[in-house]
Formats: structure tokens, C-alpha cells, sequence
């Protein structure tokens, strides 16, 4: 009986849980707990950390039940993929063995229908694999780019930095930040990549990452895309059209990313589009404009922190509407993502090593306030909710 008790006395008390995963430059794959009492307190607890064969993990991808790491391996000639899974009790494990790939890769995307992958490789390329249902990887393509090349000094070669599959999911697009373009690739019905021509961006720039949306249906549908830009730090939307096998982007506005003059050093980083897609939400790292309690000792002297922007986008003409500055728990928000019905984000601090969770009202867009947070060893990379 007194077991019984204590079991249903669990249940009651933690009413919901969801898993995030991490990953860090560190080399290692945490997954972490986000529980709901019932008296509604939230937690953010460590459930397995595992070890990356290979070095620098750089983007946490989930298709189907798997989850693909992608590996940077700064010195190496090579990057690699390892597919992961992650069972009931929340632990990681590798289903197969790593792949190696070009070096640099940055960021996966699963198309065809979860049958093939595409990768974003900072060094210069992009490549794709067929994907099987065991989660095994076959080399398909892979491409190579020369330039051309941005102003700055960081654009000394081409930098692919982000794979998007278009809501058609007819295209893949590619920021390159190196070349200031938007790389534009089609897809066949057998997961074939054919490169199309590509959009050019503003000189110096330095385009990174970018989202979708879609309004209306039929005759009156109409597709959009947002992009932040890491050098120049912007934020820009596109009317989005189709012509002759390619996407034809038109340019319709163009932010500071912190609705300000920008501070030197600053370096915006993520751009995602909210599930219902009337809100885009960005992240800017090197800028400390705002100060927060400290989520190790909420008693001890606040801290500096980064920021979040939400933007509202305008479901006729497509532009973005400033809304909101809200803090991102610390320093170096690199990526964040939200949970599946937009209701709290996630967010990875490169700078702080933690991962902190934030309310998120769906109706206004905006970030409320921090529920939970839970440090993690080295630079994080990427964070993903798994659902």
C-alpha cells in the first residue's frame, strides 16, 4: 500500500514532462527534463549526457523518432552524422555508427518526405544523404562553392550556415554568409538537388539564418521569408514566388535586429517563425543590454543578459513590426527554439553553458518570463524539444 501511495503521489505531482535535448562544443548530448508540478512549479533536471564520437557538436535535427547530431570538428578534414535515439526514461543512445561528411557542417534538414537529408557545411558546401528507415545514411550529392565573396573579413569564403526546406518543400535555401546569397536548390520526386540561381543579398551583410511563413489559400496564398543577418545584424522579409524551377524573393523591409543602432560586437544568431506563423523571433549575442536575476542563485547579484526580439509579421504585405526586447537568461543565445505549440522557448547559452525555458504568451507573441534553467558543461550549440 505504501508503495502504491508513493507511486500515485509521483503521478499527481508531476503532471507533464517534456524532454529537451542540448548539444555543446564541449562534445557532448544532454537530455534534460522539463516537468510540471501540480502546483505549478517547473523543473529543469539532467536525464543522460553522452559523449560525441567526434568533436565539436554543432545542430540537433529530429525526424521521425531520430534524432541527427551534426558534428562541426573545427581542425578535422571532416565533419561527420550520427543518428541518436532517445527512449522512455529520457537517455540518449547512438543507433548507428557516425558518417563522416565535409567539413564544417552547421545545420540539417530532413526532405523528400523524411527520406533524405540536407546539410549546410560552413566550409563551403552543402551536401545530402538518402535515409533509411533503420536511421542509416547513404552519401547522395554534394556541392561545392568558390564564392563569391562578402566585403568583410569574415566572409573569406563561402559560409553556408543554414539548410530551409520552403513550405512547398519543392526547394531547399541556403543563407551563405560568407557570399552574401541565398543559395536555392530543387528538389525532384526522387530527393534529387538541382542548384538554381541564387539570390543575392546586401554586401556585408552576412546572412545566416531564416524562416517561412504562409497567408491565405489558394489564388490568395502567399509565401514569405524572413532573414537575420549576422554581420550587419538585420532582420529582413521577402515576398516569396515561384519562376521557371527557382524562388524569386523580393524585398519588403529591413530592421536593426535590436530595433536600435547596433553596439559593436554585436553578432545576431537565430531566426525562427512561430508555430502559427504570425511571429518571427530572433536572438543577438555580444550585446548585454539587459539584467536579470541569477537563475544558479536567485539570490545572489543579477546578471547580465543578451537578447530575444519578437516581431510581428503583417499577414498581407509580409513586413515585420518590432514588439518586443526581452532577455535571453545570459550571454551568447546562439539558438533557441520553441515547443510545439509555442507556449515556452528554449534556449541554448553558448556564453553562460545553461539552458534556461521561457514562458511564451501564443496570443500577444511575446517571451514571458524564465521557468526554469539548468546549466550544462561548455559552449552550447543547438536545443530541441522532443515531441
Amino acid at each position: 500500500m505504501t508503495l502504491l501511495v508513493l507511486i500515485l503521489t509521483l503521478f499527481f505531482t508531476m503532471i507533464s514532462a517534456v524532454n529537451i535535448i542540448v548539444s555543446s562544443y564541449a562534445g557532448q548530448i544532454t537530455s534534460l527534463s522539463l516537468r510540471q508540478k501540480e502546483d505549478g512549479e517547473q523543473t529543469l533536471t539532467k536525464l543522460s549526457v553522452i559523449n560525441s564520437p567526434t568533436p565539436q557538436p554543432s545542430w540537433l535535427e529530429k525526424s521521425g523518432e531520430t534524432i541527427f547530431l551534426a558534428n562541426e570538428n573545427f581542425a578535422g578534414p571532416n565533419g561527420s552524422l550520427l543518428p541518436l535515439k532517445i527512449n522512455e526514461t529520457g537517455e540518449l543512445f547512438a543507433t548507428q555508427q557516425f558518417m563522416n561528411t565535409p567539413a564544417g557542417p552547421v545545420s540539417i534538414v530532413a526532405f523528400n518526405q523524411g527520406k533524405a537529408l540536407a546539410v549546410a557545411h560552413y566550409a563551403s558546401a552543402v551536401s545530402s544523404y538518402a535515409l533509411s528507415s533503420d536511421g542509416s545514411l547513404k552519401p547522395l550529392q554534394t556541392f561545392f562553392f568558390q564564392g563569391p565573396l562578402g566585403p568583410h573579413p569574415q566572409q573569406e569564403s563561402s559560409h553556408p550556415h543554414q539548410v530551409i526546406l520552403d513550405p512547398s518543400e519543392k526547394f531547399i535555401v541556403v543563407p551563405d554568409l560568407g557570399s552574401d546569397l541565398i543559395r536555392v536548390f530543387s528538389i525532384d520526386d526522387s530527393g534529387h538537388l538541382t542548384e538554381q540561381r541564387p539570390f543575392s543579398v546586401t554586401p556585408g551583410s552576412g546572412p545566416r539564418h531564416g524562416g517561412f511563413s504562409q497567408t491565405g489559400q489558394g489564388t490568395e496564398q502567399k509565401t514569405f521569408f524572413f532573414l537575420v543577418s549576422e554581420i550587419a545584424n538585420t532582420v529582413a522579409s521577402y515576398a516569396v514566388s515561384s519562376a521557371d524551377g527557382s524562388l524569386n524573393f523580393t524585398l519588403i523591409s529591413t530592421s536593426d535586429v535590436l530595433n536600435q543602432a547596433s553596439p559593436p560586437g554585436l553578432a545576431s544568431a537565430e531566426l525562427i517563425v512561430s508555430p502559427d506563423m504570425r511571429f518571427v523571433h530572433t536572438s543577438a549575442r555580444n550585446a548585454t543590454l539587459l539584467s536579470i536575476p541569477n537563475p544558479s542563485a536567485p539570490n545572489a547579484t543579477a546578471i547580465l543578459s543578451d537578447t530575444l526580439q519578437s516581431w510581428k509579421i503583417d499577414q498581407n504585405t509580409g513586413s515585420l513590426t518590432f514588439q518586443q526586447l526581452a532577455p535571453a537568461g545570459g550571454r551568447g543565445p546562439r539558438h533557441f527554439s520553441l515547443n510545439r505549440d509555442g507556449t515556452k522557448a528554449a534556449v541554448a547559452l553558448n556564453g553562460d553553458g545553461r539552458v534556461v525555458v521561457y514562458e511564451r504568451n501564443v496570443e500577444s507573441g511575446d517571451f514571458g518570463k524564465m521557468v526554469a534553467s539548468a546549466n550544462v558543461e561548455g559552449e552550447l550549440s543547438c536545443v530541441i524539444w522532443d515531441e
